[in-house]
């Protein structure tokens, strides 16, 4: 689900009109969290279609049948798009960042929320989201060992587990690290503000 939301989105387009309200789409096996708002309100809070919608709430159903995701469960969803990596990490990271309300569950509407802020909208928002996931303890600050501590997540998703310690990959990683902290410190303040990255990249273009 988390990988095809654009495809999503193309195939959503070419179905059959479904049912009219989300409760048609319930389980009634399972305990059932539905969206608390309509379809119609979902749509003017996103640029989202109401075919889109419907479309995107039986994908996401079909992983979390319950009508929400707690951070087990989406981590075990997002470790089937790297099978030969390491995801945890990372994916907790994910999590947080659309967990923007700190409760531990991402509901649809949250979901729904970050694929329309990431398909439709602009580059200054989309940076905006990056540099949160950057923030790993969210003080709206970007230090050294948060960056080293992503970008090692990400490295983690390509490179088998057995190559981590390999001292070339953590020499990669390092200066990695090292490069793009030095060119989004503008300031050479030893830390890095919101404003300041943004600044930056939408200058530069400059994202990993």
């Amino acid at each position: 689900m988390w990988h095809a939301v654009e495809t999503s989105i193309q195939t959503a387009n070419k179905t059959h009109q479904v049912g009219t309200s989300f409760k048609k789409n319930a389980t009634p096996s399972h305990p059932i969290s539905r969206p608390a708002c309509s379809v119609a309100e979902l749509m003017k809070r996103t640029k989202f279609s109401k075919d889109q919608i419907r479309h995107l709430y039986r994908r996401f159903k079909q992983d979390s049948p319950s009508g929400q995701v707690n951070r087990e469960q989406f981590a075990i969803i997002f470790a089937t798009l790297f099978p030969t990596g390491e995801s945890y990490r990372y994916s907790l990271y994910v999590f947080q960042n659309i967990d923007r309300l700190n409760t531990n569950i991402i509901r649809f509407e949250d979901m729904l929320a970050t694929f329309s802020l990431l398909v439709y909208g602009s580059m200054k928002d989309r940076l905006g989201w990056i540099f949160d996931l950057y923030d790993l303890n969210k003080d709206g600050i970007l230090t050294r060992p948060e960056l080293f501590q992503l970008i090692a997540s990400i490295f983690q998703l390509i490179i088998p587990i057995r190559k981590l310690d390999y001292r070339p990959t953590l020499n990669t990683i390092e200066e990695r690290t090292d490069r793009l902290f030095r060119a989004w410190d503008v300031h050479d303040k030893g830390s890095i503000n919101k404003e300041d990255f943004l600044q930056y990249c939408l200058q530069v273009s400059l994202t990993i």
